[in-house]
């Protein structure tokens, strides 16, 4: 579940800069307090507030209701800052989301093909029956560098969810058809570069 970040108990040291956009600024850091320490990547959030806090509310949200999903999210509300789990975890994973550079089109190894077939038809399913609607950005792969095996997560937040300027709510064959054409799609590019 998301929360809040408290500031002033941990010592923060930055890595490196991992990405700079219109909407966001990521870089990974490490976080440490007396001897602990973890990897994390700190993205600060360039835009409305109202959109800030729609990311650690849909992460609290999908968490509770089994969906998968970054498994650390704290956020900085006043200052528009998460810190997240760093999914490539000292470059022993690499993380594929089609939405940002070209690296996401570098072919990679994956051995459990039809297993995350399996788990996009699931998650299909129950998005539809959930009545959660999914959107491009939100589509992130998880794989393991050395085993090739690959899992599917709910990575950008902030899109996730239809317009609530519709007319109505979306009925479950809508979202269905939705999900279907953005998870295959993602599939699809995935296979593209597999090997």
């Amino acid at each position: 579940m998301a929360k809040p970040f408290r500031q002033g108990r941990f010592h923060i040291r930055k890595n490196e800069e991992v990405y700079s956009g219109q909407h966001s600024e990521i870089e990974s850091i490490t976080l440490s307090v007396g001897k602990h320490s973890v990897d994390l990547l700190r993205k600060k959030f360039r835009g409305y507030d109202i959109e800030f806090m729609d990311g650690p509310k849909w992460h609290t949200f999908l968490k509770e209701h089994g969906y998968p999903v970054i498994p650390t999210w704290r956020y900085d509300a006043e200052n528009k800052v998460d810190y997240l789990t760093d999914l490539r975890r000292g470059g022993t994973h690499r993380v594929i989301d089609f939405c940002g550079g070209q690296e996401n089109y570098e072919t990679v190894h994956v051995s459990n093909m039809e297993e995350l077939k399996a788990d996009v038809e699931g998650l299909l399913n129950k998005s539809a029956d959930d009545g959660l609607f999914i959107n491009e950005p939100n589509i992130f792969f998880d794989v393991e560098i050395s085993t090739g095996v690959a899992k599917i997560l709910l990575g950008d937040l902030r899109e996730l969810g239809y317009d609530l300027d519709l007319d109505q709510t979306p009925s479950r064959d809508q979202i269905y058809a939705n999900n279907d054409r953005i998870l295959k799609g993602h599939m699809s590019r995935l296979a593209e570069i597999a090997k």
